[in-house]
């Protein structure tokens, strides 16, 4: 982790010393007069009346706060009667005088709990011992090098790798490409909706490279934070860019720069001097190391602009164009013929084309989710589908699609169970493409943006951008630079500009796979998924692998695989199985199982990690780090490789999550690990979070006592707000289990559907006569002849038999995606999570939270802490005199925040 002092700022550390010393003062005077106070009663051991009066006035002098609290306030009116009446018992003397003594002791523990915090804070500002001694045991010095030998090694191997793929040109056939792009538009609808693409792409891309000083505050603004999130620039040029954020006249003077750079667009260039633009491996926060360009601030920011506008224009327009295709499919089902929805229309009282099917359901979620994702809809939103990387916050709990990548494991999921259900076999498909961003040919990227209608100028722009001069810093220490060499192939990444160009190329994929098998292409950028009958699985297959040909494109064998599941009264088709790539299906942690089709953790995966994760604790300098790093890889890594708990998961789902957090706890904490139970009692007994952090600030700091609440409480009420996912998914758990598995589930639709079918079939033969029949489609016809007509096409469809005799079962259920109103809603609820079942709240509790805010948040981390204070409040009220364990102006909350702002990567060995 960096070094505190270079994210604290030094009035900041300096204000926090100076708090904490204040604090420590304030402890050391408040102990001193407890004492006096306590000395002082004690002169009268056998006038309970007196040791109360001296107490209480103590009390007041000391800790004005106890004195709102009536039952200690009302002390004085008792006493004075005690003193006159002898009716009031000693028993009750006794009491309050316990009472007293007892609210002096509250500040105490208060005082005490605030004054480990600043050891804590001090620890963290000033770090010493790591967490373990076992992170570097002298026996293993030799073996220690052995590894810092073999990573720099990896990374010198990445950087070749780099070289020669950027540095030597892919030449693709531009004329092959254009050619195998408008086979994909044949008919005059689809060519004429193509060309209406094209003219929309190409005016308003022509717009964007028109405005007139487009660099505001704001539009600087929302910039600087793009590239802030995609943690793109070195640690000082995103210092740089923080500052500037705050800085009216900064971006004031960075506008009129960057406005007459625009004015002069055609002319613009990298201007990376003789020594090019850096180019450096760098570990992103999932632990993987990728190579990232250093560019030039205000450059990053003009790219970054022009990026982003293009994601836009390129988000509105491609969907817009999909949305209303003429040939776009939506459902694998075949379109039924005219007689065929006469039939239905006389038969089934409910509309034939109704709202509420699975038809209508993919198409919106697909249109609003997942085509198209990683660009933004809006210049604020470039990173809200972000699919790589550790998320910030965890996303349980929040809105259904706040995160794309569980999102899409949902649908995934639940379009496998609903095909297997239909079709009684199902394939699901994963692939990913080879060094997709940095290896794309930039012969493709120009014949694609032409195509698809882009302006010479603005293609122009970005044969500048990626060709710019990269300098690569050597990863092994001693060898010389080589000198900038001019880019050939790839984009740069994480900008936006590889968002929009990577999408790009990508969406000419969906348009492949559609049209070849009927299925919707499932994509977080270059990962893509498939799930759909094994014979349109294999089609999609075949055209994705020759679209990557024509593109110059290569699919990576160790994360391409695929799965085929049959029912028990079905068998594998040998040539589909020879035609599907070999390899597992697995999103994150989770694995499908080949054999029972559920989703299930992948302990392989989790063993590596907890390893990694119990170095990279172990290594930790001081506890607050420490927390910050559990919270970071326990608390949202974790959370979102299992899969958030989904309808289409069911409880077996959430208790293997609960079962392997507490597999990983007993290992983290194991006594045979070295680690401390705590003063369990019991030298073999499994250790926790709580016992094991209590222990390290014994160990550390010499305190004990300290109540468990402190451990799990925000920092905002005196806490170190470790997070405890066991707590939410308990929670989600116990609304899942009101429902039926997803199988189940299945099996209730299945069994509505025969009832649905047996009902209208009754209302049919209510009707006595075909009269009568056809006169339910007065309520489908807007006019009278309309009406008129309807009745009409129905005599001439039908037969006299088939007009008094209701249709089949099988007919019936022919396309349920289309017609079945039960289907959407079963497709709707295993897509679906389950909500928090959150245990009642005292007021007071409510009220606290409400104070911080965090009383109706949805987030899991929110949630937490309803639960840990409503846990807690009992035993807080009673030895903290209140729901706070440290008063607010005793919290350096500043520090807290900006230690917080910092990131945790993982540190994985290559």
């Amino acid at each position: 982790m960096t070094p505190p002092a270079s994210v604290l700022s030094r009035t900041l550390q300096s204000i926090s010393i100076t708090k904490i010393r204040e604090i420590e003062k304030q402890r050391v005077r408040y102990e001193k007069s407890k004492q006096d106070i306590l000395a002082k009663a004690d002169q009268f051991p056998n006038d309970p009346r007196k040791r109360i009066a001296v107490l209480l006035k103590g009390l007041g002098d000391v800790y004005q706060e106890a004195l709102y609290d009536n039952k200690v306030n009302n002390i004085k009116h008792w006493l004075q009667q005690a003193i006159y009446d002898a009716s009031v018992p000693a028993d009750m003397l006794k009491g309050w005088e316990e009472l007293v003594r007892s609210k002096l002791q509250v500040q105490s523990r208060k005082l005490g709990l605030a004054y480990l915090y600043t050891r804590l804070v001090t620890e963290w500002m000033n770090p010493t011992a790591p967490m373990s001694r076992q992170v570097a045991p002298v026996a293993d010095e030799e073996d220690s090098f052995e590894v810092v030998d073999r990573q720099k090694e990896r990374l010198q191997e990445l950087c070749d790798k780099f070289e020669r793929v950027v540095f030597e040109p892919l030449e693709t056939d531009e004329v092959e490409i254009d050619m195998f792009l408008a086979d994909l538009f044949d008919g005059d609808e689809a060519t004429k909706s193509l060309q209406g693409l094209r003219t929309r792409l190409e005016q308003y891309g022509d717009s964007v490279m028109t405005e007139k000083n487009p660099f505001t505050s704001d539009c600087l603004k929302w910039c600087l934070r793009g590239l802030l999130a995609e943690d793109l620039l070195s640690e000082e040029k995103q210092a740089t860019l923080r500052d500037f954020l705050d800085n009216e006249a900064a971006l004031k003077e960075i506008g009129d720069v960057l406005n007459m750079r625009y004015a002069d667009f055609d002319s613009w260039e990298w201007q990376a001097g003789e020594d090019g633009i850096p180019v450096l491996p760098r570990q992103q926060l999932n632990g993987k190391y990728r190579i990232w360009m250093d560019e030039d601030v205000l450059q990053a920011i003009f790219v970054e602009f022009v990026g982003i506008r293009c994601c836009n224009l390129a988000r509105k327009h491609l969907t817009n164009f999909v949305e209303f295709a003429p040939n776009w499919k939506w459902t694998s089902e075949t379109t039924p013929s005219k007689t065929e929805q006469i039939r239905r229309d006389y038969y089934v009282q409910k509309e034939y084309h109704g709202r509420d099917n699975v038809y209508l359901e993919r198409k919106q979620l697909y249109l609003q989710h997942f085509l198209l994702s990683q660009l933004p809809k809006t210049v604020q939103s470039l990173h809200a589908g972000s699919y790589d990387g550790v998320p910030d916050d965890d996303g349980m709990g929040k809105a259904p699609f706040k995160n794309i990548k569980q999102a899409l494991l949902r649908t995934i999921a639940t379009e496998t169970l609903l095909s297997q259900a239909q079709h009684g076999e199902v394939v699901v498909l994963q692939s990913d493409l080879q060094w997709y961003a940095t290896g794309l040919s930039h012969s493709t990227i120009f014949a694609v943006m032409r195509f698809f209608g882009f302006s010479t100028k603005l293609i122009n722009f970005y044969k500048k951008v990626l060709e710019a001069p990269l300098n690569i810093s050597p990863a092994t220490d001693g060898v010389e630079p080589k000198g900038p060499k001019i880019r050939r192939r790839g984009v740069p990444m994480a900008h936006a500009t590889e968002k929009f160009i990577g999408e790009l190329i990508l969406f000419a994929m969906d348009i492949v796979v559609n049209k070849a098998s009927g299925l919707l292409l499932y994509r977080l950028h270059d990962d893509l998924f498939l799930a759909g009958r094994p014979s349109d699985c294999t089609k999609a297959w075949k055209a994705m692998q020759e679209f990557a040909k024509v593109m110059g494109l290569e699919f990576n064998e160790h994360k391409t695989g695929s799965v085929y599941l049959v029912n028990e009264e079905k068998s594998r088709d040998p040539g589909i199985e020879s035609i599907l790539p070999k390899g597992p299906v697995e999103i994150g942690h989770l694995l499908l199982d080949p054999k029972s089709g559920e989703w299930i953790i992948d302990q392989k995966q989790v063993d590596i990690h907890i390893t990694q994760l119990e170095k990279q604790l172990a290594a930790c300098d001081s506890i607050l780090t420490w927390v910050q790093t559990w919270n970071s890889c326990i608390g949202r890594f974790f959370s979102h490789t299992f899969g958030e708990p989904a309808f289409c998961f069911g409880t077996k789902h959430i208790d293997s999550i609960l079962e392997t957090y507490q597999r990983m706890q007993a290992f983290l904490f194991s006594p045979s690990n070295g680690h401390n139970n705590g003063g369990s009692g019991n030298a073999a007994e499994p250790g926790n979070v709580v016992q094991y952090l209590k222990a390290k600030m014994e160990e550390r700091f010499g305190i004990t006592d300290i109540p468990n609440a402190f451990v799990f409480l925000p920092s905002q009420l005196g806490g170190l707000g470790v997070r405890n996912p066991i707590v939410s998914l308990q929670m989600f758990r116990r609304d899942l289990s009101l429902c039926e598995s997803p199988h189940g589930q299945i099996k209730n639709w299945l069994a509505a559907e025969e009832q649905q079918f047996a009902d209208d079939r009754k209302a049919f033969y209510e009707l006595q006569t075909v009269e009568d029949r056809l006169r339910r489609l007065r309520h489908r016809s807007d006019t009278t002849d309309d009406y008129t007509a309807a009745k009409d096409a129905t005599r001439a469809a039908l037969s006299d038999e088939e007009l008094a005799t209701f249709f089949s079962f099988d007919e019936y259920r022919s396309r349920p995606e289309t017609t079945s109103r039960l289907m959407s809603h079963l497709y709707r609820k295993l897509a679906s999570t389950p909500k928090m079942i959150e245990p009642e709240l005292d007021m007071d509790v409510r009220c606290a939270l409400m104070k911080l805010g965090l009383d109706d948040k949805p987030q899991a981390a929110a949630a937490e802490t309803r639960w840990a204070l409503q846990m807690f409040c009992y035993e807080l009220r009673d030895t903290y005199g209140g729901l706070n364990l440290v008063d607010e102006k005793y919290l350096t909350l500043g520090i807290l925040t900006m230690m917080r702002s910092k990131a945790v990567r993982w540190n994985m060995v290559l």
